[in-house]
């Protein structure tokens, strides 16, 4: 049996039930969004925290390193177990990350720093305060060099995982006691150690303390660098868990020789080439555990605007039976077909990058597996390069509407069994289709068109409860994430956004910074686009043609939509201007084109 499909608006009528849903919720700072705003702090005592170390240092007050960085360039909210609803507010700095684990505390107390050194040694992304299965994510220790430039640069540089042989991390790992003596010792890249005498003759090296907690020799060097700062040691780095090392790496493109040491929530290193006020320094944690755990995203902190992104769409161009995936420069120009076959493939959603390019992904729903509609994704650099997200293991079971989320790792999709249609989330894996999840029902509900809030927790969606499509909006609260398999939760705190019973309010898409909603509306006679806050108040009217406008997006910085209408006699794809109202016709055939994707 094959989904109920009204392609007309994408207003799949598909059984029963709002259903539990798989994914996150809660208030969304209006100032900060990862994508939209990811300069700015997403909370208060983010910035309290930052100020009071870094600001004379950016202002140029003060000669030294930074402390957490320039500026922010990532916030999300990351699932923990402990924190309400399973989410807990972080952002990502050069140096390190800052975290609200408990938003009950408030200020500058509320703020931890985590312990992004240990994970990376350790290949265990920490999802929770406990040691077992649902509170550790485990990966591979990080391929990521502890100092200097990045490893495409400066690939023969030690790297995190280098130290795990070394490395007091969840082990008895411990390292004698060698207060007064001078530190030769140097580490490679596959973990070997070796003396250099040359190097111990630099008296700054000199071991002056021993840390009995974690078993671990500190240098004068370090030790003085911490007991001077301008933040207090353990909260900024932690225990020690390696002694120092000397190592090679590219700096700059240089090659230079550096003392590092490991500690649980930083790196310190030591260059003594380096100018007087810059030889010991943060290194660049925060970065190198944003590389590691979010691979996919690209470099945040080397872009100032908004990546590019193509606008795909659906088209019978190709066929006059099927719909296939199409994309097309913002203008309308180089519009290359992305699918073909005698299977329907049609976007929904953009996997993003910060380096925009050959790490984008399309997300699409497609019947090219056996039929039953399924998720998918395809590199937009490389249209062969296609993946399955989802499949029918157990028969019966269709997948859709595939909205991947602002992070990249994970998608939430309507999913279909027998007559109850409910929404899921199952992870962007690369290794494996997972049969996404069936929620219990919760109501009496036909539901579709999920998108994102920009910081992941929660989505708004369609749902036709009383004969009529309404917009909606849940928040959700996670439950666990084991490591292998769909991250479960329940969808708490559904409400109503839009209040017009006797029409149709469909194809919600919430803005890039996460303060409006662009949908289609019916209520004058034709589908016309309409925007509203995130709260359902405001409603303006931006279309009103005599023709079915339908099916708006985003662009990546906010200020266009990108929609479909048949107001040149077929469906065609067109750019409106927020503010001018001004619309932009981008496809011109005698075909349909229709339900563009640009940055969701």
């Amino acid at each position: 049996m094959q989904p109920i499909v009204s392609r007309l608006s994408w207003r799949r009528v598909l059984g029963t039930a709002l259903a539990g849903i798989v994914m996150t919720v809660g208030t969304m700072p209006t100032h900060a969004a990862p994508w939209a705003d990811r300069f700015s702090f997403a909370m208060p005592a983010f910035q309290t925290v930052w100020q009071a170390s870094d600001s004379a240092v950016a202002n140029g007050q003060v000669a030294r390193s930074y402390t957490w960085g320039p500026a922010p360039w990532f916030d999300y909210k990351e699932y923990y177990r402990q924190a309400p609803n399973g989410l807990r507010q972080v952002q990502y700095f050069d140096k390190a990350r800052m975290e609200i684990n408990n938003p009950s505390l408030t200020g500058p107390r509320a703020v931890t720093n985590g312990l992004l050194t240990v994970e990376m040694v350790a290949g265990r992304i920490k999802l929770g305060d406990g040691i077992d299965f649902e509170d550790n994510l485990q990966r591979q220790p990080a391929d990521v060099p502890v100092a200097g430039d990045p490893a495409n640069v400066n690939g023969a540089a030690p790297t995190y995982a280098s130290f795990k042989g070394v490395a007091t991390v969840d082990n008895s790992y411990r390292d004698p006691d060698k207060t007064g003596q001078q530190i030769g010792t140097t580490l490679d890249k596959l973990g070997n150690r070796a003396q250099n005498a040359a190097l111990a003759a630099d008296k700054l090296t000199k071991i002056v303390a021993y840390n009995t907690v974690t078993g671990h020799n500190m240098p004068q060097v370090f030790r003085d660098f911490i007991q001077n700062g301008p933040v207090d040691g353990l909260f900024a780095f932690g225990y020690p868990i390696t002694d120092p090392y000397w190592v090679q790496g590219q700096v700059g493109g240089a090659s230079k020789t550096i003392f590092v040491q490991l500690y649980e929530r930083r790196v310190v290193t030591y260059t003594p080439s380096n100018p007087a006020a810059y030889r010991v320094e943060m290194g660049n944690v925060g970065q190198h555990y944003f590389q590691w755990r979010y691979p996919h995203l690209g470099q945040p902190w080397l872009t100032t605007g908004q990546p590019d992104a193509p606008i795909a769409f659906a088209s019978k161009r190709a066929s006059s039976d099927h719909w296939e995936s199409f994309a097309m420069n913002t203008d309308g120009s180089d519009v290359r077909q992305l699918t073909s076959g005698t299977s329907e493939t049609v976007p929904y959603s953009l996997r993003r990058a910060f380096t925009g390019g050959a790490d984008q992904r399309l997300l699409v729903d497609s019947t090219r597996d056996g039929g039953h509609r399924q998720l998918f994704s395809i590199d937009l650099s490389n249209p062969s390069d296609v993946r399955q997200h989802t499949a029918d293991q157990y028969g019966g079971t269709f997948a859709f509407n595939p909205a991947i989320s602002p992070d990249g790792t994970q998608i939430a999709a309507a999913v279909q069994r027998g007559n109850i249609t409910s929404m899921s989330i199952v992870p962007f894996a690369t290794d494996r289709a997972y049969t996404p999840p069936q929620a219990p029902e919760q109501q009496n509900c036909n539901y579709q068109s999920p998108t994102w809030l920009p910081d992941g927790t929660g989505l708004v969606f369609a749902a036709n409860c009383n004969g009529k499509f309404a917009i909606y909006r849940a928040d959700v609260q996670y439950n666990y994430a084991p490591s292998d398999s769909y991250i479960a939760a329940s969808i708490v705190n559904i409400r109503a956004l839009t209040n017009t019973p006797n029409v149709d309010n469909y194809f919600p898409r919430v803005s890039p910074d996460g303060k409006e909603i662009a949908f289609t509306s019916d209520r004058n006679g034709a589908g016309d686009v309409y925007l509203m806050k995130l709260d359902g108040t405001g409603e303006r009217r931006l279309t009103a043609d005599l023709a079915d406008d339908a099916a708006p997006t985003w662009s990546p910085d906010g200020t266009q939509l990108a929609f479909q209408s048949n107001r040149d006699g077929d469906y065609e794809i067109y750019k409106l201007d927020n503010k001018s109202l001004s619309v932009t016709q981008l496809t011109f055939n005698s075909v349909d084109d229709q339900w563009p994707i640009w940055a969701q």
